[in-house]
């Protein structure tokens, strides 16, 4: 999923944000969100807000306008009065008000912005956090051949990809390959990932009962939800502990000090050459993947971002990072998947010479959105409001990133810690580990067999419950 809710962090060199959402300074501009938007694997504890993300920041409410926009208000405001004083039915007023706000932005025609009633906007708020009231698994909407699907039905299944280690769904005997057809007996059929998502998660403590379906049998589990606390970035030595290998499932809040903890590991273990793997992250806080893209950059700017009127500001390299030193081999994996704050940090080392991107072309996300959570419980709204681009100014919206050698997705993905994990299995990283340490590889040259990245507000991977 690339695209969470409020909290984003601002400008170059801001501190890491805030627990709790936050207005942004008002210079230099927020860096704001780059949407949401689901990816690959998420856990199913849950992202609700679904489309990818660089970044969150709330925005803030301003007053006045023009006489037009001022009589438009008025026009609504008299609309809202007299369907409440003297329509026959009985409509609730926050119905009145979400449907007005949608239909706003219904006529933007803009899949990156929308609004979110109350209990999405804080699910996403807590996705952005990587702690949630779930169960532990990771869940996606797949069909018989394990391909993206929606909705739920004729064919397509809510699939358990992953059980996390040491969690609730894995106490109760979850297991990957699973099929969730109803929860607390409320049919899953005709709904989306994220609806399930929302009945899947609650409060910790609180119990859920998923009917599943196994290898033709029906089983039901009753769970007991608690905090599951996303590992976004997991570490590993491969190729007889000659290549450092570091994967980011997220951009979170804790994911650039989890990063150099693991980085750092590796460098005082004296390895060279390291695998930075980003494929299926949907993204996450700016500040996360400046922090992390630093470590490899002496530098300059990470990326930049050009707002409405057309103007560029730099989002630079923060502090001195652990392996600016060239002779340390940098190879990143990037796939469909791969969006927003995850492009940032593979176009932001490849503009600058530190990184060979390996695998497909990436997402596509190259647009910013702020988020601003309404009054009361009104819920909020992602809005674009800028675009971010490469650190050579180059735009990647709705295109991708090239990788520099073209490898396909052979449908094994190697996740450090799952069970069966082999990296000998995913074709990808076999290919990264042949070029860091110059053996021969059979790959396409980039720009060759390079699949066509999803359009901008599609949801390439899935989420976690």
């Amino acid at each position: 999923m690339h695209e969470t809710p409020p909290q984003q962090p601002a400008a170059p060199q801001q501190p890491a944000p805030p627990q709790q959402p936050a207005p942004p300074p008002q210079s230099p501009p927020p860096a704001r969100s780059t949407g949401i938007g689901l990816s690959g694997l998420a856990l199913i504890a849950i992202s609700a807000a679904v489309v990818f993300w660089a970044g969150l920041s709330l925005g803030s409410q301003t007053t006045g306008g023009t006489s037009g926009e001022r009589e438009a208000v008025e026009a609504f405001s008299r609309t809202y009065r007299i369907i409440t004083d003297q329509y026959i039915g009985t409509p609730a007023p926050e119905d009145l008000v979400e449907g007005a706000i949608r239909g706003m932005f219904d006529v933007l025609d803009d899949p990156n912005s929308g609004y979110m009633r109350s209990d999405e906007f804080d699910a996403a708020l807590d996705d952005a956090r990587g702690e949630f009231g779930g169960v532990g698994a990771v869940m996606a909407t797949q069909d018989e051949a394990g391909e993206p699907c929606e909705p739920i039905g004729d064919g397509c299944g809510l699939r358990v990809v992953e059980v996390l280690a040491d969690t609730p769904a894995e106490g109760a005997g979850m297991l990957a390959g699973d099929v969730v057809t109803g929860v607390d007996d409320e049919p899953l059929e005709g709904g989306t990932i994220h609806d399930s998502i929302r009945l899947i998660r609650g409060p910790r403590g609180s119990d859920v009962e998923l009917t599943l379906q196994r290898d033709g049998e029906t089983i039901e589990l009753v769970i007991t939800r608690d905090i599951v606390v996303n590992e976004d970035v997991h570490s590993a030595v491969l190729a007889d502990g000659q290549v450092g290998y570091l994967a980011i499932d997220s951009f979170g809040l804790r994911a650039a000090d989890r990063f150099e903890a693991a980085l750092r590991q590796h460098l005082d273990a004296g390895l060279q050459r390291l695998i930075v793997d980003v494929r299926d992250d949907p993204g996450g806080f700016v500040d996360a993947t400046v922090e992390i893209s630093s470590h490899f950059l002496a530098d300059g700017a990470v990326f930049w971002q050009e707002d409405a009127s057309g103007r560029q500001i730099a989002v630079d390299v923060v502090d001195s990072g652990l392996a600016v030193d060239p002779e340390i081999e940098v190879v990143v994996l990037i796939n469909a998947g791969s969006a927003s704050a995850s492009e940032i940090l593979a176009a932001a080392l490849q503009d600058a010479g530190r990184a060979r991107l390996v695998g497909e072309r990436s997402f596509g996300k190259g647009t910013v959105q702020e988020w601003t959570e309404l009054p009361g419980e009104n819920g909020g709204f992602r809005l674009s409001v800028a675009q971010w681009l490469t650190r050579n100014k180059s735009p990647i919206d709705g295109t991708g990133l090239l990788p520099d050698v073209t490898v396909a997705d052979a449908g094994v993905r190697y996740r450090p810690g799952a069970i069966g994990a082999d990296p000998a299995r995913d074709a990808q990283v076999q290919a990264a580990i042949a070029l860091l340490l110059d053996q021969p590889l059979s790959a396409q040259p980039a720009g060759q067999g390079v699949p066509t990245s999803p359009a901008p507000g599609t949801s390439p991977s899935p989420p976690s419950q």
